[in-house]
């Protein structure tokens, strides 16, 4: 069962569980009859919110995405703004290349816990960070990068002492899995409506 696996996050999206199996870098559904036998066993506050394992126990004071950020487009172009996070997404896809799924979410982790202190985005220096990673999307396509532009950003705003939280979250019909970065329930790095569309499934 989901609940038994170690290295498991998981979530119920319309009554179907999905896992995501960290240590192997794989999501996953359980046939019709364990899905049934899951549910049928599953404590209501279960249901509701995201299952994560003990390695990657879910932040205290994550919420669900409410706001997206105004310093998405407020600013203006700086190229050595944005040449720096387009460096910093090819550092941490590099990363993904090379290292384990599990290990390259476990650093950012510890690297995002040990130097954030502050719960709000709000110098101006962050809030140039978040413009820029926008920006770098017109110089280089965000397609099939949303995890690492996620973690590149939460690991930039670290730098200013700025508490972000990298959420990744699933959908189905059809299957697909998405990747955004929040400071409390603002949305740092997409369109409110498009993190809405996922269920959070992990969150570092």
């Amino acid at each position: 069962m989901l609940s038994d696996r170690p290295d498991t996050a998981w979530c119920v999206i319309d009554g179907v569980a999905v896992g995501l199996d960290i240590a192997a870098d794989r999501y996953f559904r359980l046939d019709e009859a364990q899905n049934a036998q899951f549910l049928a066993n599953a404590s209501p506050e279960w249901l509701d919110r995201p299952h994560q394992p003990v390695s990657f126990p879910l932040p205290d004071d994550w919420e669900r995405p409410q706001t997206r950020s105004a310093a998405i487009d407020d600013g203006s172009f700086r190229l050595g703004d944005v040449a720096r996070s387009i460096w910093m997404q090819h550092r941490i896809e590099r990363r993904l290349a090379t290292r384990s799924f599990a290990q390259v979410l476990s650093e950012a982790r510890d690297t995002i816990g040990c130097r954030t202190a502050k719960d709000i985005v709000q110098s101006k220096q962050a809030q140039r960070d978040i413009r820029a990673f926008q920006h770098a999307r017109l110089l280089r396509t965000a397609a099939d990068r949303c995890l690492p532009r996620s973690i590149a950003l939460a690991l930039c705003l670290a730098r200013h002492g700025c508490r972000v939280h990298v959420v990744l979250g699933v959908k189905l019909a059809p299957f697909a899995a998405h990747c955004w970065a929040q400071n409390r329930g603002e949305v740092l790095n997409d369109e409110l409506e498009e993190v809405r569309r996922y269920t959070p499934i992990l969150v570092l």
